[in-house]
């Protein structure tokens, strides 16, 4: 979803979260990391053959403008992008895709409804409060109590309750066995404090206990952070302050990072993916596993797109690789599933791999009951260029099938509102940390869903979803997503049309930035070079 709405493992990550029954409880096999996982030493000031230097305000660009800093409720990227830096969760995943401790020590399965995580006891808010237990709780129960309408309540709702065993130690009891735990825990886990939340507006003045603190948001213009007066991680963050501006992906954003008005940007124009990236003057960075999954969702309550013909025309229509190149300068790859190739969830199924099919697709609209066609209109983003792109990319195919799409091109708020309350067609839409399967579908198809814009609803796929996330065996979960994935392809309600990378691009004297799979901006570990 625009701005890459929260709302995208290997080895021993957490994809091979393997827990095996067995007598009175769980034990995971071969991979001790489950059982017990320190924090990594993280004062280490070299980054590749870079001595990254105390000190320094870095200045990073990003796309957009967050709509809240409140981390159970904020629902755009840029939001999550800022917040990354005032919050600390229990776990984080590492630039390989592993868990590490941020707030917790030590993390163990007592059964497979029982995880209880040891805390580290010298972390303080930035309000001045010490961190213990109990804001674990809270935080928890906070995102789960309706009255906070958090759009994460979803990915934690099988907790049923979270008991604090002393000021160091809290244990989570599950309603049943829950295999995207850890993955949620790091990936929208973040822990406030009571007393911050309830003494003022926490959209506006966040605080957590993170590597920076915030310092102010100038509407229209930027967000202030500074260095945390005191950080639970020894020799971090390096950076004094950070200032987060928000600025188009265009030329100007290259000419500030020549001119040396930036430092860093989230993001560059896709059609100088290819020069920049070899450009001497910069550092790029970028991962083919970490990235957005883009699709065109239709609304399932509102005609044509009630019609299952009409969806499935739109399906064959499509030339997917044509948008890759026009849309995303050939960049990222063809969409087929909410995860890349380089996924180990990924299954390479493609209902419509054999199209275009212009002859099924017409036929098809013949079956709805339009033989002569029909008219349609998308919601439109001028702000975003990659996704107002395919949508005139798609209106050019979609002529050749006899439907003539319109494009209504309106501001992104306006877009969110629309899109959240099924007051439209057809649009582009993107889901962002999409790790683990379950954080897409539980979130974006399952009927209820809190992101499900699309008001699709099966019960068989219900079932199944909920089938996958309460199992633990990475096998038997991923026979179980190749089902939901081949009925939700054929029903298309959504259609994966690019898998979209990240482009990181920073002057020469910044060190310590990766693309994570998480897409998490955390800068605790970037600086400036000494030399």
């Amino acid at each position: 979803m625009p701005d890459h709405q929260s709302a995208h493992p290997r080895a021993l990550s957490r994809r091979t979260l393997l827990l095996r029954g067995g007598g009175l409880g769980i034990t995971a096999l071969t991979m001790p990391w489950l059982l017990e996982a320190c924090g990594q030493d993280s004062s280490t000031s070299s980054a590749g053959d870079a001595t990254i230097r105390a000190g320094g305000n870095l200045r990073a660009a990003l796309t957009g403008e967050p709509d809240s800093l409140d981390p159970a409720v904020s629902s755009v990227y840029t939001g999550a992008q800022v917040y990354d830096n005032i919050f600390s969760k229990l776990l984080r995943f590492d630039p390989e895709g592993k868990f590490v401790g941020d707030l917790a020590t030590k993390w163990t399965a007592d059964d497979d409804k029982t995880w209880t995580f040891d805390l580290v006891d010298n972390a303080t808010f930035h309000n001045g409060e010490k961190f213990t237990a109990k804001d674990v709780k809270y935080s928890f129960d906070r995102i789960l109590n309706p009255k906070t309408a958090s759009s994460y309540a979803g990915l934690f709702s099988t907790i049923d309750s979270v008991e604090v065993k002393s000021d160091t130690q809290v244990t989570f009891h599950l309603k049943s066995a829950f295999g995207p735990f850890l993955t949620n825990l790091a990936n929208n886990g973040e822990i406030v404090n009571q007393k911050a939340i309830e003494a003022d507006d926490p959209a506006r003045k966040p605080v957590g206990t993170g590597p920076f603190s915030f310092v102010e948001w100038v509407q229209g213009d930027h967000i202030k952070l500074d260095k945390a007066s005191a950080y639970h991680k020894e020799g971090l963050p390096h950076l004094d302050s950070i200032e987060f501006k928000f600025m188009l992906v265009d030329q100007s954003r290259i000419d500030a990072l020549s001119g040396g008005e930036l430092d860093w940007a989230d993001a560059i124009p896709l059609q100088q993916v290819a020069t920049l990236s070899k450009d001497p003057r910069f550092t790029y960075k970028t991962s083919a596993v970490a990235g957005i999954p883009d699709f065109l969702a239709m609304n399932t309550k509102k005609a044509p797109f009630d019609k299952l013909e009409v969806r499935q025309a739109i399906g064959w229509a499509l030339d997917r690789d044509a948008i890759r190149q026009v849309a995303y300068s050939g960049t990222g790859e063809v969409g087929v599933e909410e995860v890349p190739s380089g996924s180990s969830w990924y299954d390479g199924q493609d209902f419509y791999e054999s199209g275009p099919d212009v002859a099924k697709a017409k036929q098809l609209l013949a079956d709805a009951g339009y033989p002569n066609g029909l008219s349609i209109e998308y919601l439109g983003l001028p702000q975003y260029p990659e996704l107002l792109k395919t949508g005139v990319t798609v209106a050019d195919q979609l002529k050749a099938v006899g439907i003539d799409m319109k494009i209504k091109q309106v501001d992104v708020s306006v877009w969110f509102d629309a899109f959240s309350k099924g007051d439209y067609q057809i649009t582009s839409a993107y889901q962002e940390r999409t790790i683990d399967p379950d954080n897409f579908y539980a979130l974006v198809l399952r009927s209820g869903g809190p992101i499900n814009t699309t008001f699709y609803s099966n019960a068989k796929v219900d079932k199944l979803i909920d089938q996958a996330a309460h199992m633990t065996d990475e096998a038997q979960r991923k026979a179980l997503y190749t089902q939901i994935r081949g009925i939700v392809q054929e029903e298309a309600p959504i259609i994966f049309v690019h898998f979209e990378t990240i482009h990181y691009l920073m002057n020469k004297n910044v060190a310590g930035s990766e693309v994570t799979e998480a897409l998490e901006l955390n800068l605790e570990n970037v600086g400036f070079t000494s030399n």
